[in-house]
């Protein structure tokens, strides 16, 4: 097994192998579409981005339950009104701070991105004890660099609308010779985070590698991410939430998937409607689909922060427990 590079595996439950496939199969497709000219295009890759944003937002929809579920009791009211403040707090904040200080936020968003793509996939391969070995965040970058700075670094011309619609300055990160810096640091970190994998027998870290590289690498990047974020980001972190959730249990342990996921979705649904209609404000008088990314984006930058402090939390505490410490 390859817990030196990710830790101690947990048993993977029947969502697990549905997410992992699920996110392998359509990230494959799309890499084998990217090689057929003009195949994934024009306003086909802003409809799909667009489609593949609103399909990935309800992925932190129910942060405000995972504090009850990972403690395992139920919060006392004042509690949990404090912690949807604060979420709500911290969102508002980043989108303050996006619109005074576009690029001080945008450039923090893009490292939090990273380091939490590549932190949930981690987790999601079996991420728990042993976290301070110098494998662990050598792999959380290897998973976290390929949808951040492939589509800059490899599609450079298409990346450059999305980075000025953050903040303009953001458009020297495709100069040659930053994208060239990236490249070199993606790849070694791939593959020494491959090598480490295949020599300890971790095949499905290779396999998840290279289908995240090859999918960013041959398809558009607008198109790719969007594959990405809804198929495989929000997939996998979906699934860890249902084995999180303590009413799923015995349905998972005897594999079935269909009630966990409305149970689900019965708790996202407020949630996620109420950003939807956020994003529809934010969406007036801009027009067209690429107002609706554009809208997204800042909406995205908002609920990022809140969502990455309670995720690190949650997987702060797993791994506390896994190695026996206290959390």
């Amino acid at each position: 097994m390859a817990q030196a590079v990710v830790g101690v595996v947990r048993d993977a439950t029947s969502a697990d192998v549905r997410a992992r496939t699920l996110s392998l199969s359509l990230l494959g497709v799309v890499a084998c579409l990217a090689l057929v000219p003009d195949a994934l295009t024009g306003p086909v890759a802003w409809t799909v981005l667009a489609i593949g944003l609103l399909v990935g937002l309800p992925h932190g929809a129910v942060d405000h339950l995972v504090p009850e579920w990972t403690l395992g009791r139920e919060l006392p009211r004042s509690t949990f009104l404090l912690i949807l403040f604060a979420y709500v707090t911290v969102a508002a904040l980043a989108f303050g701070l996006l619109l005074v200080q576009p690029v001080l936020a945008a450039s923090l968003f893009l490292v939090v991105s990273i380091l939490h793509f590549g932190a949930g996939d981690v987790e999601f391969l079996g991420a728990a004890g042993r976290s301070w070995s110098w494998q662990r965040p050598v792999a959380v970058l290897a998973f976290g660099l390929p949808p951040v700075a492939l589509p800059i670094a490899v599609h450079a011309e298409q990346a450059r609308p999305v980075l000025v619609g953050l903040a303009p300055e953001l458009a020297v990160l495709t100069a040659p010779n930053v994208r060239t810096v990236a490249l070199v640091v993606t790849f070694a970190l791939v593959a020494l985070t491959v090598w480490i994998a295949v020599a300890q027998g971790g095949g499905r870290i290779a396999l998840d590698l290279a289908v995240l590289c090859l999918a960013f690498v041959l398809a558009p990047p607008l198109l790719a991410f969007a594959a990405y974020f809804g198929g495989w980001h929000a997939a996998r972190h979906i699934a860890r939430l249902l084995a999180l959730d303590p009413r799923n249990a015995d349905d998972l342990a005897m594999g079935r998937n269909g009630r966990p996921l409305l149970r689900f979705a019965r708790s996202a649904l407020l949630p996620t409607a109420a950003s939807v209609v956020v994003l529809l404000g934010l969406w007036w008088g801009a027009g067209g689909v690429e107002g609706l990314v554009a809208a997204h984006l800042g909406l995205l930058v908002a609920l990022t922060m809140p969502h990455v402090a309670v995720v690190s939390w949650l997987d702060r505490r797993r791994r506390g427990s896994y190695a026996g410490v206290p959390a």
